[in-house]
């Protein structure tokens, strides 16, 4: 369980993230919000990477300004942007930072080494050099070396930026497996990714939270406000003030799904909407914002 009071963090003037409370139980946890909206702010403070501006939280019990370095022992990290030595293979990187996690019983580590590596799918390639490794593979990696120490909470920040379609679906899967008894919180811009694998979810706009929830209750954020108006290519930039969602054309005309608060036309139709529009609506998206 994870409690989050009032925490916040300002850098000089610019307020990164302001006065967020939130509570993260088990399972897998999706954090949701555009590019500058806070995740990573919240996901380094929460690795104890940061420390906050005010506030604090509790992780399972410790406090996050009393207590760092007991939480930094249950907690694993795969941030959105790291590197690899990339003349070690993979056994010998996560060997090293096994040491560098206190795992000092050599037995005990190489255990542990094989474990996580079976668990990523890399028992094969343990011996190769990083360098040789895939995009998919290098994610996997991470998410290996996050999983040493055999930590409560896992924390992953924009975990398929970058990944094809297969590999995207794979991590999200692995994911998924490792919330069954852990919490694992995936920080994400791509909607995508919360709708597949979570349950629970926060969005961010702006360094504050602005819906904590469902995914029925994003998704609901849009109710009412989406439409489909079907017309023709020539029409199509008479539709440029309003927000277009999706396009799909036939063999006639293309139909529209648009956002608007009220009908946008004669000839809109409502159409129930999904979690992106939802989202869309949530973070102010024209027709949808909110004051």
């Amino acid at each position: 369980m994870i409690e989050i009071r009032r925490l916040s963090k300002r850098y000089r003037t610019h307020w990164a993230l302001r006065d967020l409370n939130l509570t993260i139980g088990t399972g897998m946890f999706g954090l949701l919000g555009p590019n500058g909206a806070g995740k990573t702010t919240l996901m380094r403070l929460l690795a104890t990477l940061l420390r906050p501006t005010s506030g604090d939280a509790l992780i399972y019990g410790l406090s996050l300004l009393e207590r760092p370095d007991e939480i930094r022992k249950i907690i694993g990290y795969l941030p959105q942007f790291f590197q690899f030595y990339p003349q070690m293979t993979g056994y010998e990187l996560l060997d090293y930072i096994a040491v560098m996690k206190g795992i000092r019983d050599g037995k005990l580590r190489r255990r542990q080494i094989r474990e996580v590596l079976e668990r990523v799918n890399l028992a094969d390639r343990a011996h190769r050099k990083v360098k040789t490794y895939s995009g998919g593979m290098k994610q996997r990696l991470g998410i290996a070396q996050a999983l040493l120490g055999d930590p409560q909470l896992i924390i992953v920040d924009e975990p398929t930026a970058g990944l094809d379609p297969e590999e995207r679906v794979r991590f999200r899967n692995l994911l998924t497996a490792l919330s069954a008894r852990k919490t694992v919180i995936l920080s994400t811009h791509i909607v995508a990714d919360i709708e597949n694998t979570c349950r629970q979810v926060a969005v961010l706009n702006r360094g504050e939270l602005v819906l904590a929830g469902s995914l029925d209750d994003l998704q609901g954020c849009a109710e009412g406000k989406v439409w489909e108006i079907r017309t023709t290519e020539a029409e199509l930039p008479s539709l440029a003030p309003l927000q277009v969602v999706s396009t799909r054309g036939s063999a006639r005309d293309v139909v529209c799904r648009v956002i608007a608060d009220r009908r946008p036309s004669p000839e809109a139709v409502p159409v129930a909407p999904t979690l992106e529009e939802g989202y869309l609506v949530l973070i102010g998206g024209k027709g949808g914002r909110r004051e």
